[in-house]
């Protein structure tokens, strides 16, 4: 789970690979009802949350170590239930007093903030953005707040742009120059894919919030355009964030990362794009054991997802 309507990198890290055998426990790597997979306390409830939110469930929901199945695990207990805990959850993490008044699952925000879709809402076949959990708070000075958050347990990374390697890209030489492109990034394939309907709107977004989309990342290496690789997934999460505020949904906004505890393989790229962006106090990185030790059923979780490891 994460930006929604998208191919994913199905590779298989050491990490993935050792995690997924704890989780299997001599069973199979899929439940045969997905359902199965989520806190018993949580199942009644489940249903009614993804067609609220218009969630489309993933393919492989019902695998062990399924991405989605660990988000609605993690923060369906503050939708169901008490929201107080994720709420002094947050405050600790941001450093700033904040009180939870909604919880949303594959959040995109109105369709015209990023532009990715045609219309007020995406078809079956529209890719588009979406933060795998949105939670909308007020900081004690009444400020309206969206926190963006991603969720992963057994990545081994963040999904990669395939702009430059696809056939309608006509300026590759913008890929290949991180220069070039941030001497015009509305050359940048992303901006209108074949096809697309409408230009997207990214780097408008960062050229509105910093002046220039090079003043967004001062700190980006030289070299191929800085997101080609993992950069991408995060970068269109961050533009969703700011063009929520620039759109006047919240007065602020914060991005955070929540990794499976022992996975070493998605901090590091999380790390290196939060190091090139002049938002780098707007980012914040927490273990899953953090958000499931508020949640209502820790031991559960803890078990469920091997968070101290058995072998």
């Amino acid at each position: 789970m994460s930006t929604s309507r998208r191919s994913e990198r199905f590779e298989s890290t050491p990490f993935a690979k050792g995690l997924l055998r704890e989780m299997m426990a001599g069973r199979g790597p899929f439940y045969g009802d997905w359902h199965e997979g989520l806190s018993p306390g949580l199942r009644e409830g489940l249903d009614g949350v993804l067609i609220e939110d218009r969630v489309r469930p993933h393919p492989y929901l019902a695998a062990r170590n399924s991405s989605m199945a660990f988000a609605l695990n993690l923060f369906l207990p503050f939708r169901l239930g008490d929201a107080g805990p994720l709420s002094t959850l947050l405050s600790r993490e941001l450093g700033r007093e904040v009180y939870v008044e909604r919880l949303v699952f594959e959040y995109g925000g109105p369709t015209h903030v990023l532009g990715e879709v045609a219309g007020e809402s995406p078809t079956e076949d529209e890719k588009f953005t979406a933060a795998d959990v949105a939670v909308f708070v007020r900081d004690a000075e009444g400020g309206r707040g969206v926190v963006l958050i991603e969720v992963k347990l057994t990545e081994g990374g963040f999904t990669a742009c395939g702009g430059a390697e696809s056939n309608g890209n006509r300026r590759p030489d913008v890929c290949a120059s991180a220069d070039t492109f941030f001497a015009d990034p509305s050359a940048c394939y992303l901006r209108h894919p074949w096809r697309a309907s409408r230009d997207r709107r990214y780097w408008t977004i960062f050229a509105d919030a910093h002046g220039s989309v090079r003043r967004a990342f001062p700190s980006a290496a030289e070299g191929g355009c800085p997101f080609r690789g993992d950069a991408q997934q995060v970068m269109r999460n961050h533009a969703l964030a700011l063009g929520l505020v620039q759109a006047g949904l919240a007065d602020w906004w914060a991005f955070l990362l929540v990794h499976h505890d022992r996975n070493p393989d998605v901090p590091p790229p999380w790390d290196a794009y939060v190091a090139m962006t002049a938002d780098a106090e707007r980012f914040r990185r927490v273990p899953a054991s953090r958000v499931a030790e508020a949640g209502s059923d820790p031991v559960w979780m803890a078990e469920r997802y091997r968070f101290g490891g058995t072998r």
